[in-house]
């Protein structure tokens, strides 16, 4: 190779290397933290969440970390009592063949079935240019179904403008079809109505029957104020969005499949911060849209559920030219297309959720709280985002594809089974703000946040990260006081395994972290757990194990990444013992446990071996 060209190379780096110090110290240099002010053992007290209360109450925001409300106590929210009934007693039977009446309370003009007195109304057969209205003050009516079809060419199939609450009942083992068209030519008020079925007043969709909705001009189920869904099977292809209500929604033991143009599942009411929320229990969801999958204005709490989801709002990678390798992703629009998406919070009790999403798989503007589950995340962008704190007591989390994989600004993991695949960041105690370059689907914002109030805090659980940027990242600090963690950090030098401004602090627990030196971080020397480090290099699929010089095992591994350095802590380390490590069973390096943190390698690139020190801030 021309030695010229070498050399030009040498320039590159090293003008890299200043620059990165110059930025560090002329935009960051109100973070000339120590060690010792991160000495925090991250004890914060919890609760789990509860399902049990009908209220959105303030009382759910805990511990004021710094500047932070680190809430970890769900809202108390109640799934919908109302139950799926079987009716034999009717005010009137129509046949909708023949247009014909048994009963009263009924009027039939030019195909418009009217429903104007309390009751309830069975149909059966099929209206192929027709529609129904409900127009009763405060009456509650009931319109039971049993294989019935309608199609309407004008407005919507079914159109309620007063009632107290409407309930459609589907018949057991029937199945009924709603079909509406491209475009409507009679409203009522507003460009109302604008679903197939539409409803001013609450709503009810009960039985064990089968609905299949066709809503060729907007949405298929739309409430103006609240939406109950229980035991039904839906199956709903739309212009728009599938479910739309506004007070709540609620769905219960139902079986519902969503084709979507917009959001599949939402509820909007954004003028009371007790309602727009979403409550799902014991369903089975499965949604494809090209806006989010299921989006609550406040709060979105789910149990014991099956749900999957593909959200497919467009998107393109592009390539991070700051930092070799890393990518990001770019959106043509603004549209959110993020699969489980809430305003306040998210609570996810129980249930398996697979999701695959151009946007974040899981988002919520305030926080997000998983009490367990089983989670297959796929992503454009991240696959756990709170712009507050996130807590995760337990649970089966696999983040397959992300930018970054679990992002917030507070984050503690109490238990569970966790792996993250990340195009940058793995776990990410986030300082970035919308004008920074960080987001692939637009900036997330965490601006008015000290960085002393950021934390990574690991109490328990198993936790593997592989990460093309930082594989921990904390713009503040880390306490790991338990658990088995594997970083499979980066080959480029440009990023690090474990990335911390304040201190990591390892008090128990397994930490194995391998990967580039060049930004290489250690954990601090105000641990009281004891961390061993190798300057040695390595490949990927290597098997690495460190004994005592008694030949037992300390760890045992294999690498997802070539590596320069690796770095152990276990509580079988002690001070005063020689440690060797083992490289596919050749002994590769040994050395005496001197201190808190013992590294052979005094110096590798910004921020050494040795515990401690500040990284900058270029690659957040």
């Amino acid at each position: 190779m021309d030695n010229k060209f070498i050399l030009k190379i040498v320039i590159i780096i090293l003008l890299g290397l200043i620059l990165a110090i110059i930025f560090k110290f002329a935009f960051f240099s109100d973070n000339n933290n120590t060690d010792t002010q991160y000495q925090n053992t991250g004890n914060y007290n919890e609760s789990t969440s509860s399902n049990s209360a009908n209220n959105n109450s303030e009382s759910n925001k805990s511990t004021d970390n710094g500047n932070i409300d680190i809430t970890e106590t769900s809202t108390n929210l109640t799934i919908s009592d109302v139950q799926s009934e079987k009716y034999s007693n009717y005010t009137a039977k129509i046949n909708l063949s023949e247009l014909s009446v048994d009963g009263s309370g009924v009027s039939i003009s030019n195909n418009t079935i009217t429903i104007n007195s309390e009751g309830t109304y069975y149909f059966s057969g099929k209206l192929s240019d027709g529609n129904i209205v409900v127009n009763s003050d405060d009456s509650k009516i009931i319109l039971v179904f049993e294989n019935a079809e309608i199609t309407c060419n004008k407005t919507s199939v079914i159109n309620v403008i007063k009632a107290k609450n409407v309930t459609i009942n589907l018949v057991e083992g029937s199945t009924n079809v709603f079909t509406d068209s491209n475009n409507y030519t009679e409203f009522t008020e507003d460009d109302e109505p604008n679903g197939t079925i539409f409803s001013k007043s609450d709503v009810y969709i009960t039985g064990n029957g089968t609905l299949k909705i066709n809503a060729n001009y907007q949405d298929a189920i739309v409430s103006k104020d609240t939406l109950v869904i229980v035991d039904a099977n839906i199956d709903i292809t739309s212009n728009d969005d599938g479910i739309r209500g506004k007070d709540f929604t609620s769905i219960k033991n139902a079986k519902i499949t969503i084709n979507s143009k917009g959001d599949g599942i939402k509820s909007t009411n954004d003028t009371d911060e007790t309602l727009g929320y979403v409550i799902i229990d014991s369903s089975n969801i499965n949604i494809t849209s090209e806006g989010d999958g299921i989006q609550a204005e406040t709060v979105l709490n789910i149990s014991n559920s099956d749900i999957t989801i593909k959200t497919t709002g467009e998107n393109t990678q592009k390539t991070n030219t700051m930092f070799k390798n890393a990518t990001s992703t770019t959106s043509s629009d603004t549209a959110s297309s993020k699969g489980l998406k809430a305003g306040k919070e998210i609570t996810i009790n129980s249930g398996k959720f697979n999701i695959t999403s151009s946007d974040d798989s899981i988002h919520s503007n305030g926080y997000v709280i998983i009490n367990n589950g089983n989670f297959e995340l796929s992503t454009g962008d991240d696959g756990i985002h709170a712009d507050s704190n996130i807590l995760i007591n337990n649970g089966t989390i696999n983040i397959t594809k992300s930018y970054e994989g679990i992002e917030a600004n507070y984050i503690k993991i109490n238990n569970g089974d966790i792996n993250v695949i990340a195009s940058d960041d793995g776990i990410n105690v986030s300082g970035g703000d919308g004008s920074q370059m960080r987001g692939p689907m637009g900036g997330d914002s965490f601006s008015n946040v000290s960085d002393s109030s950021r934390q990574l805090v690991i109490n328990s659980g198993k936790i593997y990260v592989k990460a093309t940027g930082d594989g921990l990242d904390a713009n503040g600090s880390i306490i790991m006081n338990d658990g088995y963690v594997i970083v499979a950090g980066t080959t480029n030098n440009g990023n690090a395994a474990l990335d911390y401004d304040g201190a990591f602090n390892v008090n128990g627990g397994t930490l194995i972290v391998y990967g580039a030196t060049g930004m290489w971080q250690n954990p601090s020397t105000s641990s009281t757990q004891y961390s061993i480090c190798f300057g040695i290099s390595g490949n990927l699929g290597d098997t690495i194990v460190l004994k005592d010089s008694s030949g037992n095992e300390i760890v045992n591994f294999k690498t997802d990444n070539g590596y320069s350095a690796v770095t152990i802590s276990s509580k079988k380390l002690e001070k005063g013992k020689t440690y060797t490590l083992y490289v596919n069973g050749t002994a590769s390096g040994s050395q005496e446990l001197t201190s808190i943190v013992t590294s052979n390698s005094s110096n590798s690139g910004m921020g050494g071996m040795q515990g401690g020190g500040m990284r900058g801030k270029m690659n957040r």
